[in-house]
């Protein structure tokens, strides 16, 4: 019975959610992308982190949408966490900066006080980074870390205070003869799902929660391609294309783009209408860390390169696998060219 009713319910539950609450509007995309990415330089209100480095010296890995949920059958972090947490290990231990880029815990479906205490685990692998290599970011799903009070009285027993949560971070890159511009935010500008859309919570907390404990349906599919098949990710790209010297990196959609797919041999990467050699490699962004496989996505920059990297278990443990990559000098020139 449980496996008919999984069959007759997940398509009409997801078809509702994604017609009525998630459609993405260009305007107010680029709009929204253009007045964060215009505050950075003289940000007052915290909103904008900028970071100065170099292509040389640069590590940063950068994870988003962990969703952390409390261990039930409709928590989408859980089967996940393994491989988050010896992912984050291997880059603490290896001295990179670490980019929270938003929806890490999943405040839609769950309250925070049962969601922090059951992942007390993966809480502890992010505040072993230090403060000053640790950067967290705020999506839809975890907007209370926009107010300060909440991110002081709820975090406090996991992280160093003050513990600053930002809407978006830009890394000016120097290389040699360039300055590479790295903007970075969760990426739901512009989505009708985000900014607690009310519509869109209720349907999943009356309606999608209740169904996806009982018939433990899973939303996200396993992370086995990375293409620019989204409508927003399409929309994101066309944006960051507009830009000079700058790339964009995001999360919210939980599908991996590299590139906005230049490098990667695959027909649903193009962008309609544009072949694959005019397209821009302006977007990227980190797919997620609560595939129903297990798998974890995330963007890695260190030793010259920015790469789309996956952790997965591999012989009884976790490994991390590059699945696509490129000299940041190499990119620069494609953006210019």
């Amino acid at each position: 019975m449980k496996k008919l009713l999984q069959y007759l319910f997940k398509r009409p539950i997801l078809w509702v959610a994604h017609r009525f609450s998630a459609a993405p509007q260009k305007d107010i995309v680029f709009a929204s992308l253009t007045d964060l990415y215009a505050s950075a330089p003289d940000d007052t209100d915290n909103r904008v982190k900028l970071i100065s480095t170099d292509v040389l010296s640069a590590k940063f890995i950068i994870f988003s949408d962990q969703h952390k949920g409390d261990k039930s059958a409709a928590d989408d972090f859980k089967k996940c966490e393994r491989n988050y947490i010896a992912a984050l290990e291997f880059y603490n231990e290896n001295k990179f900066n670490f980019i929270d880029l938003g929806d890490s815990e999943e405040l839609w479906k769950f309250k925070a006080d049962k969601i922090l205490p059951a992942n007390k685990k993966a809480l502890t692998a992010e505040a072993a980074f230090h403060p000053e290599r640790f950067y967290k970011t705020f999506g839809n799903h975890d907007l209370i870390w926009k107010n300060k009070p909440d991110v002081f009285f709820l975090l406090r027993k996991y992280f160093t205070m003050p513990l600053p949560v930002y809407e978006g971070i830009v890394i000016h890159l120097k290389t040699s003869e360039n300055i590479l511009k790295i903007f970075l935010t969760h990426g739901h500008q512009g989505d009708a799902m985000s900014d607690n859309n009310g519509f869109s919570t209720w349907i999943i907390a009356h309606i999608w929660l209740p169904l996806q404990r009982y018939l433990k349906v899973k939303v996200n599919t396993p992370s086995k391609d990375f293409s620019l098949r989204n409508e927003h990710n399409i929309m994101m790209s066309e944006w960051s294309a507009l830009q000079q010297n700058c790339i964009l990196v995001t999360g919210h959609t939980h599908v991996p783009v590299f590139a906005s797919g230049r490098y990667y041999n695959h027909p649903s990467n193009i962008i309609p209408g544009k072949n694959q050699q005019q397209i821009k490699p302006s977007y990227f962004n980190t797919g997620c860390c609560c595939f129903d496989d297990g798998d974890i996505t995330g963007v890695e920059i260190g030793d010259g390169f920015i790469r789309l990297i996956k952790w997965h278990k591999a012989n009884g443990k976790s490994e991390r696998k590059v699945l696509e990559e490129i000299d940041i000098e190499n990119l620069i020139n494609d953006l210019k060219n």
